[in-house]
This record gives C-alpha cells, structure tokens and sequence, in this order.
C-alpha cells in the first residue's frame, strides 16, 4: 500500500476515534453460542497496559466485549505498572491472578528490550519469565493470551534501533511459546506494525493506537472462546430465504462425529449435507441447493447424542 494511502487511513481511523464515531466490533460466531453469564478478563503488564497520557485499552475491551456478547457480564481487571520489565512483575503476579477466572492477558517485554540494549539483561531471562507466567496462570485455571510488544519509534536513535532488534527476538520467542503451550496469541506487532501516527510519544499508543489494541484482544478472546468454552450449537443458515446457495455454521465443545441431514416437512430425507468427524471449535458449511424445488425444509445435526434442528426455506 502507498505510503500517503496509509497515513491517510491512520488519519481518519484516528478521527473516528477522537470523536467516538469509530464502528463497532464485528461480533464473532463464538457470541452466538456462548452458554456462560460472565467474561472475566484481567490484564497484566507495564505502561501499556497501565494506561499512559489518559488512554487505555481496557475500556474499549469492555465495550467491545459487552456490544457482542449481550446479557452477560463483563469484568476487565487492570494491573499495569509503567517502566517494569517481565522480572519486576514477578512479585505482583499472584495477587493480580487471585480469584480471577476466565482470561489472563500478558503484555510486558518492551521494558525487557531496553535492559538488553543497554547490556542490562539477558533474552533467555524474558523466556524463563513469560514460562512462568503462563504455567502459574494454566495451574490457576486461567486462559492466557501473550500480547506481542510493539516497537519503538526508533528515529535518530541508534539505542531504540538496538532495542528494536531485541523486540523482534521477544516476539519470536512469544509466538513459540503459544506454540508450546497451544494457548493464545494478541498479535499486537503485527497491527500496529511501525505506524507511528497510532502512537503518542516514542512508544506509547495514542487513542486511535489503543482502540486498535482492544480489537486486537477481543479477536484473540473470540478465538479462545470458539476453542475452549462454546456449547453445540447449531447456526441458523443464511441467506434464508436462500435461492441457490446457503451457509450454515455449527460449533463443537469438543471433537466429535458431525451428521448433518436436510429433511423435507414430511420427514422424509432428502440429501445427506455433511458427515466428519471434527475438532472442537466453529464451522461453517456451504450447501448447495440449485437442484431443489422451492419450499420449507428441516436441516438437523447430529453429534454426540445430541440432536439439533432448523429450519430452511428456498425460493427461486
């Protein structure tokens, strides 16, 4: 994308923002299927997470959480203390953790970064640090989400171009730790990327930079959700009416043998529209249906002795 192009979007996302018109979240098919009364989410790191210059994140989380996921609660948590690196968190953890159910989201290192440009620190002590934070919250029972640290606006300083490259190693170890423990991952890096208009001095997110954050977050706690805490469900098909094609999703608590039938309104079976075996998670299925005649129909699902149905109707 043209540079100009890309500031220029930077440019109008941070109006929308600034004056509260910015659109809402695109609300996950997790939403549709969530069976629990509460979301509970703590936050753990350093400045960022902490707020800086009057801006945080957390309650455009909370919004974007309550906006998708209607009737139940929402609690977002903030333990956030500027300047530390993931060594000077150790102490608060616990008492951050205790109690808390549902999600932990951990966004500390880029203090980490600047202690191992200075010579101050040692790369393998940030690993050895974030093991610990995910094994203590895995034991209490929490889902942790590792939040990737952004970089520093590194213009005419040779000491942040330093820690720049330090950033880069942090994240790579952060991505494989979510691979090692099969938890989740808020790509923050990856959205922010080094578009410096999202921040506000030569770190820190302005409030266009921290609305983009909480997207960040609530994406990756819909994902969490789809993985680990959805009921069987099953969607109702869309478009419907349909003339020619439809969609229809589902969603499994765990693995298991999927049937899915398409029934006439006299019970008779008309064809066979998916039949595998499947993790647990979300899914949808295209269905096809130019060669049936117009009218009412039942699909069901069949999966773990449970059966679900809806109904469907095609028009020309």
């Amino acid at each position: 994308m043209d540079y100009r192009k890309i500031i220029f979007i930077s440019f109008i996302f941070s109006i929308l923002v600034l004056t509260g018109r910015a659109q809402a979240p695109v609300c996950s098919a997790a939403s549709k299927f969530y069976a629990k009364d509460s979301i509970n989410v703590t936050t753990f790191g350093a400045s960022t997470v902490a707020g800086v210059g009057g801006f945080s994140f957390q309650p455009d989380l909370q919004n974007n959480i309550e906006s998708c996921y209607t009737g139940v609660i929402v609690t977002v948590t903030k333990n956030g203390v500027g300047g530390e690196t993931t060594t000077q968190g150790l102490p608060r953890f616990p008492a951050a953790i205790a109690g808390r159910t549902g999600f932990i989201l951990i966004l500390m290192g880029a203090n980490d970064a600047v202690a191992l440009a200075d010579k101050k620190d040692v790369i393998a002590t940030t690993e050895k640090n974030m093991r610990y934070y995910i094994e203590t919250s895995l034991k209490n029972k929490l889902i942790p989400i590792i939040g990737t640290i952004q970089y520093f606006n590194d213009k005419g300083d040779q000491r942040l171009k330093t820690a720049n490259l330090y950033v880069s190693q942090i994240n790579t170890i952060y991505r494989r730790l979510v691979r090692d423990y099969r938890i989740y991952l808020a790509d923050i890096n990856r959205a922010i990327g080094r578009d410096y208009m999202l921040y506000q001095d030569y770190v820190h997110p302005n409030a266009a930079g921290y609305k983009l954050i909480s997207y960040v977050w609530f994406d990756a706690i819909n994902h969490a959700i789809e993985d680990k805490l959805l009921l069987v469900g099953l969607n109702q098909n869309f478009p419907n009416p349909a003339i020619d094609r439809t969609s229809i999703g589902f969603s499994l608590s765990q693995a298991g043998h999927v049937v899915i039938n398409l029934y006439n309104v006299y019970g008779r079976l008309v064809r066979n529209l998916y039949d595998s075996y499947q993790n647990a998670g979300y899914r949808v299925v295209s269905v096809p249906l130019v060669d049936l005649d117009p009218g009412i129909y039942i699909y069901s699902m069949q999966v773990g002795g449970q059966l679900l149905s809806k109904k469907m109707i095609v028009t020309r």
